[in-house]
């Protein structure tokens, strides 16, 4: 496969109107099954203080697709079987006629990184958190320390990203103490080779040390990304990856807005993180701990759900987030919860066309795999995306969201072409 083939297909999936008159009859449009998902069905995984610096952020909406790890295909045992759309059983009647292009939306992810000093430290057991807490420094010189195992498991699990990705870092502190920034350290682009090279010489020139203004930081993050969107520098689906080993550092508290920590973690939590996964632009907002955040767990937690990235088995607020913080050697953890968390970036969300009057209730979408008849992708909302939704679902901003073995299907084979047709009332599972 050439190059330029390789690049296409990854990034682009043709949509078009069947340039055809299609009647609208919804018992005869169909011919077939429900698909289930195989043993690749998906699951979910996956502010205020910064020394006067931190804002309101005023943001959007989201959602959640999980990565399965079944391989998609058609008509195979255990795998998706989508229904046929049999052409010739339509009575053909007064549907419209559309031709668009698309894209599967490409994600735009900001890596908000503790470098506090604490990240000098040998993980444990060579250093238990405890003593790390009040001595920042590593005691073995021929081990690495918690930076070191971080900067390498981030360098190594951005390989995974299609170059139709975005991608910056901030960094907390930035100044050995509590300060944050409004713009990252390395602004958000495409992750083409030159940017790659660009944060990972980024991540090698930064030494940690300071304090922990994770929840400055991360409402920064917030702004900063809401105001991209709005001046249309980025498009697509929007993301925080926050990666800490501690919680928010009672010096860096901001009065009179919160004078404790604590006080700026509700206000995180509580406000800022739903705000910015609210209707809108939509921010979702990953969370990983390493080693030394075992003291903060649950607030990491409630973020994550508040993030709507909350893991499977997330129960009252615990275990909703990447906990590293039990792991000595977590740097496959690491790697693994980064990889993880990336692949969920890969979002199935498609662009629609300009539909008449109806809206998306006149909107059908069909596949075609290989030149093979068509196939229709029924429209579910039974359940959400993420807990067993077998179809496309509408979602904000003139988009739909295509679920379980329909996404793992598309995510499988970028060569499947996607059609729609426009006027015909929309078809649900059968």
């Amino acid at each position: 496969m050439s190059g330029e083939r390789s690049r296409t297909i990854a990034r682009r999936l043709l949509v078009g109107a069947i340039l055809v008159v299609l009647g609208c009859a919804r018992d005869s449009a169909i011919d077939g099954e429900r698909p289930t998902a195989g043993r690749g069905a998906a699951a979910a995984d996956g502010g205020a203080s910064g020394r006067g610096e931190a804002g309101n952020a005023g943001t959007g909406t989201s959602g959640s697709d999980g990565a399965g790890t079944g391989e998609a295909g058609v008509g195979t045992a255990g795998r998706p079987s989508p229904p046929v759309f049999d052409a010739n059983t339509i009575v053909m009647s007064s549907c419209y006629q559309r031709s668009a292009e698309t894209e599967i939306l490409p994600p735009n992810i900001l890596f908000v990184i503790d470098r506090s000093g604490s990240m000098a430290c040998n993980p444990p057991p060579i250093t238990d958190s405890q003593t790390c807490e009040t001595d920042f420094k590593r005691t073995a010189t021929d081990q690495p320390t918690k930076w070191e195992i971080t900067q390498q498991a981030l360098v190594e699990s951005l390989k995974a990203l299609p170059e139709t990705a975005r991608v910056g870092v901030s960094y907390f502190s930035n100044d050995d103490s509590c300060g944050v920034h409004p713009s990252p350290s390395v602004p958000i682009s495409r992750i083409s080779p030159a940017q790659r090279e660009v944060i990972e010489g980024s991540l090698r020139n930064v030494q940690p040390g300071g304090a922990t203004p994770l929840v400055g930081a991360t409402v920064l993050a917030y702004r900063h990304i809401h105001d991209l969107a709005l001046a249309g520098r980025i498009s697509g689906n929007k993301f925080v990856v926050l990666i800490t080993d501690g919680k928010q550092s009672d010096s860096c508290s901001d009065p009179p807005r919160c004078a404790s920590a604590e006080q700026c973690t509700e206000l995180l939590v509580n406000g800022e993180v739903p705000r910015a996964a609210a209707m809108g632009v939509g921010i979702r907002t990953f969370v990983i701990g390493v080693p030394g955040s075992e003291q903060d767990q649950r607030t990491l937690s409630r973020i994550a759900l508040a993030g709507m990235t909350a893991r499977p088995g997330c129960e009252e607020n615990r275990n909703c987030h990447f906990d590293l913080s039990g792991r000595g050697d977590f740097g496959a953890p690491l790697q693994e919860a980064l990889i993880n968390v990336l692949g969920q970036t890969r979002t199935c969300d498609i662009r629609t066309p300009p539909s008449p009057e109806g809206g998306l209730d006149l909107v059908n979408l069909l596949f075609r795999m290989h030149g093979n008849e068509r196939r229709i992708i029924p429209q579910d909302t039974s359940a959400a995306c993420d807990n067993g939704a077998q179809g496309w679902q509408p979602i904000d901003g003139g988009r739909i969201r295509l679920c379980g073995a329909y996404c793992e299907l598309v995510k499988a084979d970028p060569d499947i072409q996607l059609e729609f047709v426009i006027g015909c009332p929309v078809q649900g599972p059968q």
